[in-house]
C-alpha cells in the first residue's frame, strides 16, 4: 500500500528532477516506510511506502531487466502465481514481495497479468526495451490512478494532488475549472473520470492505458464476469477465501467493526481463521458523541460473541482542520460526509495496526439499500404515488417523513434512472438553478445499465449504476483517501473479484427477495453471529453533522458559504445558501448533503486560489 506518480515526456526530453521530488512529497503521507526514484532520459517514476509485505525486500521502483515498476495495493494470490512464474522459469531475487510478481508476470503475461490477479492495484510498467509504458487499476477501483497530458508530456500519480504537483514544477499552465464536472460533482456529490481541474481524468475500474515515447494510446477496458448464480454455501466458501487471503501481512492488522452485518460478518469469519493459528483477531470501533449514531454496544457484543480482542477509540474531531487536511491530500473534494468519522477511526487505529480488514462492499454486492426497494415498489405503484402531496414532509434526512417525500418526488418521473437518481441526488436542477449553476443534460433514453439488456429487476440495474459509478467515484475513495491519510491499509474482503463476480451472476431477487435487504448474507451471517445482530436494521457510519451546522459548527458553516469569496467567484449565489441554512436551523428542510457539498467545495476553492497551478 503505497503512493505512486510519474512523468513520460513524449518530445524525449529528460524528465525534470524537481518535478519527481514535488510528487513524491504530495505522496508522502501514503507512504512513510520508504521513498524511491527512477529517472531515465523521459522516464520518471516516484514511489512512497507502506511496507506491509516483505518489508526487507519490496522497495520500489522496482528494476529487472528493461522493467520498472511502481504499485500501489496488494496482491493477495501472489505467491500462487510466485510459484507458477518460478515453474516456468523466472528467477525472483526478493523473499516474498508481491510487487516483483507483477514484473515477472508482466513479462510473460502482459496487459493479460490482469485477468490472472486478486487484489487491489493500481501500478504502472515501464518498459525499456520496448519504450512502452503500461498503466492499470483493479477491477473495483479501489486503488486511484489519476492522468493528465499535453502535447510533450503526460503526468500520473494516485492522487489529484501530486498530479498538480507534478505539472506545477514541471513549468505547467494553470489548470481552469471544469464546469461540466463541477455540474456532476454538486449533483452526486463526486466526480468521475473527469475531476473539478480540466484535464485531470482518473481511469476508470479495469481500465488499462498503454503509453509510447510516440503515442498515446486510446484507455481500453477489460472486463469478463462469470455468469453462473451462486448459492449460499459458494458465497460461504467464496467469502471465507477472500478473508484468509486478506490475512497476511508483515505488520499488526486488525478489523473495523460497527456492528452492523457487513464489519460483524468480516470479523467473525476472520477472528474463526486466526484462533485455529492460537491467534486474536484486534477489531476497531470509534466512539460517537451523540447515541443515536453510535453503535459501540453493538460491536461490543459481536466481539465478545466472537472472541475478538475490542477496542473503542476514542477519535479527536476537528471538523475544519481535518477536512481541510483531506481535501489538501487529495487535491479534489468529495461531498461525502461519512469521510470525516472514516478518517477519524483510521487515525486512531493506525496507533495500533497497519492493516484493518472492512466491510465496505456488503450493500452493493448483497443489496443493502433501501433505494433498491423503492425503485421496485415505484416500477409497480409509482402511476398512484406520484400524486400523494408532499407540502409538509421533511425532516432530517434519516426520518420516515424526508424518505416518504424522496419516494413521491421520485415518482414524478417517467424514467427510472431519474427516479433513482432523484434518491441520490444532492442538488436537483431547479436547485442547480436556483443557486446560479446550469443543469445536468439529460438524454432521453437515460438508463441505469445501458450495456446490459438481460437485466429484468430495477434492483439489478440501480446495482450494476452503482458498482460501475458510487462504488468507484465515492465509497473506494472515501475509503482510500481517508485511510492512506495516515497511512493505513484497509482491505475489503466483501469485494473479492471472485466475490463480486458471484454476487454479480447472482439475480437481486435471489439476494434481496423483495423488501427484505440483504436476505442472503443475513442467513450466511447467522452461521457465525447472534441472531439479533443479523437482524439489524441498516445505520450507516456517519457523524450528525447537520446537528452541528446548526449548532457549533454554524460559525465555521457560515465562514466558509457566505463569508469567503470562493463560492461566489465561481458563480454560485450568496443568497440561495442562506436561505438553504435557514431552512437547515429551522427543521424545515434537511440540508446536510447539499452544505457539505458546499463546505468542501469552497475549502478546495480556497486551496486552488493558492496554488500556482
Amino acid at each position: 500500500m503505497c503512493g505512486l506518480g510519474g512523468i513520460l515526456r513524449f518530445d524525449n526530453q529528460p524528465v525534470e528532477r524537481a518535478a519527481l521530488e514535488a510528487m513524491q512529497r504530495a505522496l508522502a503521507c501514503r507512504g512513510p516506510d520508504g521513498s524511491g526514484i527512477f529517472a531515465e532520459g523521459p522516464v520518471g517514476l516516484v514511489h512512497t511506502r507502506l511496507a506491509v509485505i516483505d518489508r526487507a525486500g519490496g522497495a520500489q521502483p522496482m528494476t529487472d531487466g528493461p522493467l520498472t515498476v511502481v504499485f500501489n495495493g496488494e496482491i493477495y494470490n501472489h505467491r500462487k502465481l510466485r510459484r507458477k512464474l518460478s515453474d516456468a522459469g523466472a528467477n525472483f531475487t526478493t523473499d516474498h514481495s508481491d510487487t516483483e510478481v507483477l514484473l515477472h508476470g508482466y513479462r510473460r503475461w502482459g496487459e493479460r497479468l490482469q485477468e490472472k490477479l486478486s487484489g487491489m492495484y493500481a501500478f504502472v510498467i515501464w518498459d525499456a526495451e520496448q519504450k512502452e509504458m503500461f498503466l492499470i487499476r483493479d477491477a473495483v477501483g479501489k486503488k486511484p490512478l489519476y492522468i493528465w497530458h499535453d502535447d510533450s508530456r503526460i503526468v500520473f500519480a494516485s492522487t489529484e494532488a501530486a498530479v498538480q504537483a507534478g505539472i506545477a514544477s514541471g513549468g505547467g499552465r494553470k489548470l481552469n475549472l471544469d464546469r461540466d464536472a463541477l455540474r456532476q460533482y454538486l449533483s452526486f456529490g463526486y466526480t468521475e473520470s473527469f475531476t473539478l481541474s480540466e484535464g485531470i481524468r482518473e481511469l476508470a475500474p479495469l481500465q488499462w492505458l498503454r503509453l509510447g515515447a510516440n503515442r498515446n494510446d486510446t484507455p481500453r477496458l477489460s472486463a469478463g464476469a462469470r455468469r453462473t448464480p451462486a448459492g449460499e454455501n459458494e458465497f460461504v466458501t467464496l467469502i471465507e477465501q477472500a478473508v484468509e487471503t486478506r490475512l497476511e501481512a508483515d505488520v499488526p492488522l486488525g478489523c473495523f467493526l460497527s456492528g452492523g452485518i457487513d464489519s460483524s460478518l468480516i470479523a467473525a469469519i476472520a477472528q474463526k481463521q486466526l484462533a485455529s493459528r492460537g491467534q486474536h483477531l484486534r477489531t476497531f470501533s470509534v466512539s460517537m458523541p451523540e447515541a443515536a449514531y453510535d453503535e459501540g454496544p453493538w460491536a461490543q457484543k459481536v466481539a465478545d460473541h466472537i472472541g475478538a480482542e475490542h477496542r473503542v477509540l476514542r477519535a479527536e474531531p476537528n471538523v475544519e482542520s481535518d477536512l481541510q487536511l483531506l481535501i489538501d491530500t487529495m487535491g479534489e473534494p468529495l461531498a461525502d460526509s461519512s469521510i470525516l468519522p472514516t478518517y477519524w477511526l483510521s487515525k486512531a487505529a493506525r496507533q495500533h495496526v497497519t492493516v484493518a480488514l472492512s466491510g465496505d462492499g456488503g450493500d452493493e454486492m448483497f443489496g443493502g439499500y433501501e433505494r433498491y426497494v423503492a425503485l421496485r415498489l415505484l416500477a409497480k405503484h409509482g402511476w398512484w404515488i406520484s400524486k400523494a402531496p408532499v407540502s409538509r414532509l421533511g425532516g432530517e434526512q434519516k426520518s420516515h417523513s424526508a424518505r416518504l417525500r424522496r419516494l413521491i418526488e421520485a415518482a414524478r418521473y417517467d424514467n427510472e434512472a431519474m427516479r433513482y437518481f432523484s434518491m441520490v441526488r444532492l442538488f436537483d436542477d431547479e436547485q442547480l438553478k436556483a443557486i446560479g449553476m446550469r443543469p445536468l443534460t439529460w438524454p432521453n433514453d437515460l438508463s441505469l445499465c445501458p450495456q446490459r439488456d438481460d437485466l429484468n429487476d430495477p434492483a439489478d440495474r440501480a446495482r450494476w449504476w452503482d458498482l460501475h459509478h458510487y462504488l468507484p467515484a465515492d465509497l473506494m475513495r472515501k475509503v482510500d483517501r481517508a485511510s492512506m491519510a495516515v497511512a493505513l491499509e484497509v482491505r475489503s474482503p466483501l469485494l473479492d473479484r471472485q466475490v463480486v463476480e458471484a454476487a454479480l451472476a447472482t439475480p437481486m431477487k435471489t439476494l434481496m427477495p423483495g423488501r427484505k435487504t440483504k436476505a442472503m448474507l443475513r442467513k450466511i451471517a447467522r452461521r457465525y453471529l447472534p441472531a439479533d445482530v443479523c437482524k439489524r436494521r441498516k445505520m450507516g457510519f456517519a457523524v450528525p453533522i447537520g446537528q452541528w451546522f446548526s449548532g457549533p459548527l454554524k460559525p465555521m458553516l457560515a465562514n466558509w458559504l457566505l463569508d469567503a469569496p470562493h463560492l461566489e467567484s465561481i458563480g454560485i449565489k450568496r443568497g440561495p445558501i442562506q436561505a438553504m441554512i435557514t431552512e437547515h436551523e429551522q427543521s424545515r428542510r434537511d440540508h446536510t448533503h447539499r452544505l457539505f457539498a458546499l463546505l468542501s467545495l469552497s475549502m478546495w476553492l480556497h486551496r486552488r486560489a493558492d496554488e500556482s497551478v
